[in-house]
């Protein structure tokens, strides 16, 4: 302790060490360096957590033992012009110097100069007894990036030290095996950083191709969509542009307007057969007055329409006739046997009930003369 105003200013040397407090300005000194005093845990540990989770463990390491090591030239210097004759002696001084400060029990086990090869332990090092019991463990970055740039600037060469971490009734311990490496704190960065970026742009890319075949079956969804409704557009707009309509019990009427392609030409045919089936007509008048041209074409639509409904036992009446159609009709030298004609929709609908009538009449006539 000094003498001068000592109840302001203390000072103590431990292990070569000195620390000094100037108790006014709230200053502690290590190494003739200004020091500051923190718990491990919570204060340290909850000051480093973070930022391991936020970069990750092994980068997070890495950046911790790159900036650990820099300063280490310094550290090498005092060892073998201050703490000792050599480097060995020099560098257990400065690992019991840092005991001092919590930092742990350093040993060597093993250093051989020639070969620059040396082992490095350390008993209750500071990292690994800040995260006992926290279910995190990261490892002693801190005191793997001293090891590396101290040995490195002994060894003249750049070195990597690889940590072994145990634990033995409670204490735990980290052992460094030091050895001349190509590996650099720099490079190991470097290429982390580097596979870091290569997986994020996979994961992007990753996510981007997730994205296109979401949109791709969205828009396959929507052209599906879009089929399916001109599909019930069409089914409903055929339906209306062939109807089938029935005038009486014995009586249907099928107006035909438009142009009659092929898929047309067979929409009249199944819709005039089916509804004949189902109504069991005795009359199917086919109403062209609505078509703007009856050619060739259409004109054997029609005759075959009539001789398949015919084949049912259903008279066809052929209506809407103008001047010029029958004029086709007989230029095109058609038969038309079997097939009344009519110019308008109710004389066809008159003929059919008149005709009905006279077979209706008919028919009783006949079943009387049985009963007879």
């Amino acid at each position: 302790m000094s003498d001068a105003k000592a109840d302001d200013f203390y000072s103590i040397e431990l292990q070569r060490a000195q620390f000094v407090w100037d108790l006014p300005a709230g200053k502690l000194s290590f190494f003739g360096l200004p020091a500051v005093l923190f718990w491990s845990n919570p204060s340290l540990f909850r000051m480093l957590q973070p930022l391991a989770d936020e970069v990750g463990v092994p980068l997070f390491q890495l950046l911790v033992a790159s900036n650990a090591s820099v300063g280490t030239d310094e550290d090498y210097r005092a060892m073998v012009t201050v703490l000792g004759d050599t480097f060995a002696e020099g560098f257990l001084a400065w690992g019991r110097a840092v005991s001092t400060a919590g930092w742990g029990s350093f040993t060597v086990p093993h250093y051989d100069a020639a070969n620059r090869t040396a082992t490095v332990r350390v008993d209750n090092p500071w990292e690994l007894v800040m995260q006992a019991d926290t279910g995190t463990q990261w490892g002693c970055p801190f005191l793997q990036g001293k090891i590396i740039g101290i040995f490195s600037h002994a060894f003249g060469m750049p070195c990597w030290a690889d940590a072994t971490i145990a634990q033995e009734h409670g204490a735990w311990s980290v052992t460094f095996a030091v050895k001349p490496s190509n590996m650099t704190l720099t490079a190991e960065i470097a290429r982390l950083r580097e596979e870091r970026r290569l997986a994020e742009q996979n994961q992007l890319h990753d996510v981007i191709a997730s994205q296109v075949a979401a949109l791709a079956e969205a828009q396959a969804e929507q052209v599906r969509m879009q089929e399916a409704a001109l599909y019930t557009q069409a089914a409903i707009i055929a339906e209306l542009s062939t109807p089938l309509i029935p005038i009486t019990d014995h009586v249907v009427l099928m107006p035909l307007v438009g142009q009659i392609d092929s898929q047309r030409a067979q929409r009249v045919l199944s819709t005039l057969l089916e509804g004949v089936a189902q109504t069991s007509a005795d009359y199917a008048i086919l109403d062209i007055t609505g078509l703007p041209v009856v050619d060739t074409h259409v004109a054997s639509i029609l005759l075959a329409a009539a001789r398949a409904v015919r084949l049912l036992g259903t008279e066809v009446i052929l209506t809407g006739i103008r001047p010029e159609v029958a004029q086709t009709l007989v230029s095109l030298g058609l038969s038309m046997d079997g097939i009344a004609t009519r110019g308008t929709v109710q004389a066809g609908i008159a003929l059919a009930t008149e005709q009905g009538l006279r077979r209706a009449r008919r028919t009783g006539s006949e079943v009387s003369h049985t009963n007879g």
